[in-house]
């Protein structure tokens, strides 16, 4: 994730009870960041999958000085909301999840999206998906109990499996012919990438560009 904060038109939305967007706060500036001209977002993948993570400055104090920000550095209080969107390289259609177990979305192709080693978070959170903004979303709460510094998380994204397809051909069976069923496209099983930013060991304590998500503490 770059370093930078990017102020974005978005409506107001709610994952949960974190508000995401619309994050007005009273007014506070926040002192670790400047507004800078946009970025473009940083993409990895692999063969089955393009993924591509940000995160958004969401709910908190102190509050947010505009409407939304793309930002990677926080303040202990504020929320971070992980996005994440992508698309499957197999099928070139994007990733899609379920709204519930109980309420599966037509064409959905992402198992799971697990965000792993926030400081504090236990068990490892779940994204959750957004059918009306498509992506998957996620709020961290922080704290003033948060540690500060860098958070070197990992976004895993696992598609679903793909059962195989069958049909029908003629044999002949001891001269007669017969209808056989036979697979027609293999079966395969969930494929999964682990996201990470770029040179998470550096070997030397340093971080090369791009940073990390920074957790700064509050004044």
């Amino acid at each position: 994730m770059r370093k930078l904060v990017t102020r974005i038109a978005a409506s107001a939305m709610v994952i949960g009870s974190v508000a995401m967007f619309g994050a007005t706060g009273s007014g506070a500036s926040t002192p670790h960041a400047a507004t800078t001209t946009s970025a473009p977002p940083f993409v990895s993948g692999n063969k089955w999958l393009s993924v591509n993570v940000d995160s958004v400055m969401g709910a908190g104090s102190p509050g947010a000085t505009g409407v939304c920000y793309v930002a990677n550095t926080y303040i202990q209080g504020q929320t971070v909301v992980f996005r994440m969107w992508g698309i499957d390289n197999l099928t070139g259609k994007p990733l899609l999840g379920d709204a519930s177990p109980a309420s599966p979305t037509k064409g959905s192709n992402v198992q799971s999206v697990v965000i792993k080693d926030l400081p504090g978070v236990s068990p490892n959170p779940q994204m959750t998906w957004n059918a009306r903004d498509g992506y998957f979303t996620y709020g961290w709460v922080t704290s003033k109990s948060t540690p500060t510094g860098v958070v070197p998380f990992k976004v895993i994204v696992t598609l679903k499996p793909v059962p195989a397809t069958y049909k029908m051909v003629k044999v002949m069976v001891n001269g007669v012919s017969k209808n056989k069923k036979v697979i027609n496209t293999p079966a395969i099983p969930a494929k999964g990438y682990a996201y990470a930013e770029s040179s998470l060991s550096a070997g030397t304590g340093g971080l090369p560009s791009p940073s990390q998500l920074t957790i700064n503490a509050a004044a």
